[in-house]
């Protein structure tokens, strides 16, 4: 379905979105669109004024600012927004087989737990960690385990942004948010400010988004403002350098694998990029057009990678979850997603997908037994 097709149908279902827009700045604006011409849509926003009163505002928009759409849902109300409703008290929306059109062959989809719909445009990150999966929405992290139970894990204080997330091999959780803060917090919750970055030394403002941990404790955080941007590195001690930098390096998702390579999801290009730690390009493999990846908000080509080195990449405005095996081609694994943001492998190889725009967290299980035990680069 193209971009226009797409905003074609919000005119006809009068569903109510969030535009991200802009160059250089990011501007948001909530509302329904009512025409779409060649270069504009013209959009329809209530807004809640400082006399009290709610107006109503038609915004013109570019279709060339236009960043990245999400599907809203109705008004989020104070209580709302600050609690996880039933979730948030450990309780699980488990359900059945999801409705994919096109579910991969020999593997099982389920629902493992269904999340506060009101929470749809602010879930990102997924990593494996200690005992099972965790993810990101706003400022605090959140485990969930293998009955589809949640519980908060750690939370960044004030008005942060969780854009990265990744555990060590000791159990210490490193945290990027995309103000450009990194953390590391103990398994005692005990947690620390690692470094505060300044995007604009990669070429580009601040705007992180994902993070990897080498084996030295030397952490590799992804920074994507517009086309520019590029990847730091930490030392264990909390001083960073540019690894890279520069126009079109604006870098997403970020893993490292078992050979000491990084990956690194290029969204410019929509490439994934194998990278030495030196930051020298070894490959690079074009994944899908720069258009099928969210790269208003930076969470999109989260990396996962399975035990026989295959690839995991979301694609969140194509909604698909695309695999690249080992001679570097690439498959649609999982299509008919809403804005997936997250993807990782739990230690008995099944693949957990945070899909974002249905609020919800999937299980893709293998169900030949070979394949099974050869599906999860799980932790020590």
């Amino acid at each position: 379905m193209s971009f226009r097709t797409r905003l074609q149908g919000f005119v006809d279902s009068r569903q109510k979105i969030l535009i991200w827009y802009g160059m250089g700045c990011h501007n948001t604006v909530t509302g329904r669109v009512l025409t779409v011409d060649h270069d504009h849509i013209d959009v329809e926003s209530y807004i809640h004024e400082s006399d009290g009163q709610i107006h109503v505002r038609r915004f013109l928009i570019p279709l060339h600012l236009i960043l990245h759409i999400d599907i809203t849902s109705a008004e989020i109300n104070e209580e709302e927004e600050g609690s996880f409703s039933a979730e948030k008290e450990g309780k699980s929306s488990s359900t059945g087989v999801v409705d994919l059109p096109d579910a991969p062959r020999g593997y099982a989809v389920r629902v493992l737990s269904q999340l506060n719909s009101a929470f749809s445009n602010r879930f990102s990150r997924m990593t494996a960690g200690p005992g099972g999966i965790y993810f990101s929405c706003d400022g605090s992290v959140w485990f969930i385990d293998g009955n589809g139970t949640l519980s908060e894990y750690a939370r960044i204080r004030g008005n942060s942004t969780i854009s990265g997330l990744r555990f060590d091999r000791k159990g210490v959780l490193y945290v990027a948010t995309i103000q450009g803060t990194v953390y590391k917090i103990d398994p005692n919750k005990s947690g620390r400010i690692l470094a505060q970055l300044d995007g604009n030394l990669t070429g580009g403002g601040t705007f992180l988004s994902d993070l990897a941990i080498g084996a030295r404790e030397e952490v590799y955080v992804s920074n994507f403002p517009s086309n520019t941007g590029g990847i730091f590195k930490i030392d264990k001690g909390g001083e960073s350098e540019v690894l890279l930098g520069g126009p079109g390096h604006g870098t997403q998702g970020l893993l490292l694998d078992p050979d000491g390579f990084l990956w690194c999801l290029e969204h410019a290009t929509g490439s994934v990029v194998k990278r030495s730690l030196d930051g020298r390009e070894v490959t690079r493999i074009q994944v899908a057009e720069s258009e099928c990846f969210n790269f208003a908000d930076g969470y999109d080509g989260n990396l996962a990678m399975d035990s026989l080195g295959r690839l995991y990449v979301t694609a969140g405005r194509a909604g698909m979850v695309i695999r690249i095996n080992r001679e570097g081609r690439t498959e649609t694994f999982l299509s008919g997603l809403v804005n997936p943001t997250g993807v990782a492998f739990s230690s008995d190889g099944a693949l957990f997908v945070l899909e974002a725009g249905r609020s919800r967290v999937l299980k893709v299980a293998a169900l030949d037994k070979a394949d099974r035990t050869a599906s999860a680069t799980a932790l020590s």
